[in-house]
């Protein structure tokens, strides 16, 4: 087993020579094979272990087991305690959706402060066997029924060469020590309803089913690379870089015969499932404004683009400029400066800087989200227009308004960053002092 565990590594690429690495060790029969395996490779290695506190006395002890066991051969042992059902409820997740986002944010942690290549996860043969149904159950799409993929950014599973059996014949003849986990015979868990019940079935109607589902999600795997290159190719046609998101071009999206495919694998990456990518999808046709939200992104459908946008925390916030300032980074990265205004000024005609009269303005200068109600007086005219009016006039979508950042004075505004000043406090023969406040390039 161990020359099928190197040539796994090799032939998939998993590790180099000299990449240092986290396994990650439950204290399970899969973890401690794998973590005996490693002790016969050159690469160096630490361990790391999740207590979820799930299973009281039980997880205490697998801890103290692994304390022991690593103790005793010098290898490094990074814990974690997790108050898991807290962060289900939080979260309103599952039980087992809540333990791996806590475990792999922990390991990509410990990856940074290590400065390791990877973690290593303990997943075999079976457990990619077990995932293709239960994502089948859940509609992931081809992505989902290829498994479990030996490699995953810094995610690697070095034992998917083997299957459960072959890891408790293993375990025996080696007399390798492990904790068993009852949660494991518990069918509350969808994994281990599919592991002793759905599976099974299968093996009753056919008792190669095993071989057979790893023989498709093989040539699922080589399909999706195809598959991914087409995606890849529709993404550059219908998408582009609008700000801080992306749009993408609902007429050209429409004019492919798979929309509903096309449509789900462009905004899976955005974390949209594929109930909301239908619903998105029925929105073609709607009103624009029509809005959806994914756990970091949110998607207006406009006119003509579906608009997708990082969500962000600032909507209350003020920030404050006092006089004297030379720069701010945040909420956008500004820098000012006062200039003498002498008879060959030359007014900055860039959207992205604002030149106004010193003496008008009243610190601290405000910058914030706008307000519904709000007025100012655009450069060129006589008269008030609220800003909602401007912001269509300007055909703005919603995400525009929305990440439009106003400078006040008082309760003035003064400067709609990149779009247009208040005339107010533009700069006239009667103005001695610019206040010149430029939006650095790349914003």
């Amino acid at each position: 087993m161990i020359e099928d565990f190197r040539a796994y590594i090799r032939n998939e690429n998993l590790l180099d020579e000299g990449d240092k690495l986290v396994l990650a060790v439950s204290g399970g029969i899969d973890s401690m094979v794998m973590l005996t395996l490693f002790q016969h490779l050159e690469n160096e290695f630490a361990v790391a272990h999740c207590n979820f506190k799930l299973r009281g006395a039980e997880s205490d002890g697998e801890e103290v087991f692994l304390r022991d066991y690593c103790a005793a051969r010098g290898i490094e042992l990074f814990v974690k305690h997790f108050e898991t059902r807290e962060f289900a409820s939080q979260k309103g997740i599952s039980i087992e959706m809540a333990a791996r986002d806590l475990r792999y944010n922990w390991f990509a942690e410990l990856l940074d402060v290590l400065s390791y290549s990877c973690v290593a996860t303990a997943h075999h043969q079976d457990d990619l066997i077990e995932t293709m149904l239960l994502n089948l159950s859940r509609g992931t799409g081809i992505r989902g029924l290829t498994g479990i993929r030996p490699k995953n950014g810094k995610v690697i599973r070095p034992m998917l060469f083997a299957n459960r059996g072959q890891i408790l014949e293993f375990a025996r003849r080696n007399n390798i020590a492990y904790m068993n986990d009852s949660s494991n015979n518990e069918l509350l868990f969808q994994r281990n309803i599919i592991r002793h019940q759905v599976i099974p079935a299968f093996e009753e109607m056919n008792p190669v089913f095993r071989k057979n589902a790893l023989k498709t999600a093989l040539i699922l795997r080589e399909t999706e690379m195809v598959f991914r290159d087409k995606i890849d190719a529709i993404r550059k046609q219908v998408q582009e870089r609008d700000g801080p998101g992306i749009r993408m071009s609902m007429k050209k999206i429409a004019d492919y015969g798979t929309v509903n495919i096309v449509l789900f694998e462009l905004l899976y990456p955005f974390g949209f499932n594929s109930y909301q990518v239908q619903e998105i999808y029925n929105a073609f046709s709607a009103e624009a404004g029509k809005t959806f939200f994914s756990e970091n992104y949110r998607l207006v459908k406009d006119r003509d683009f579906l608009i997708i946008t990082p969500r962000t925390e600032h909507g209350t916030a003020r920030f404050y400029i006092e006089a004297g300032c030379q720069d701010i980074d945040e909420p956008v990265p500004l820098r000012f400066e006062i200039i003498e205004r002498k008879g060959d000024f030359q007014f900055s005609r860039d959207p992205r800087t604002a030149d106004l009269d010193l003496e008008l303005l009243h610190f601290p200068l405000i910058l914030k989200k706008w307000e519904q109600g709000e007025y100012f007086r655009p450069l060129g005219l006589t008269g008030l227009k609220k800003l909602s009016d401007f912001f269509t006039d300007e055909k703005m979508s919603i995400p525009e308004k929305e990440a439009a950042w106003i400078l006040y004075s008082g309760k003035n505004v003064v400067w709609i960053l990149g779009r247009r000043i208040d005339d107010r406090y533009k700069v006239t023969s009667r103005t001695a002092k610019v206040f010149r406040i430029r939006m650095n390039e790349g914003i």
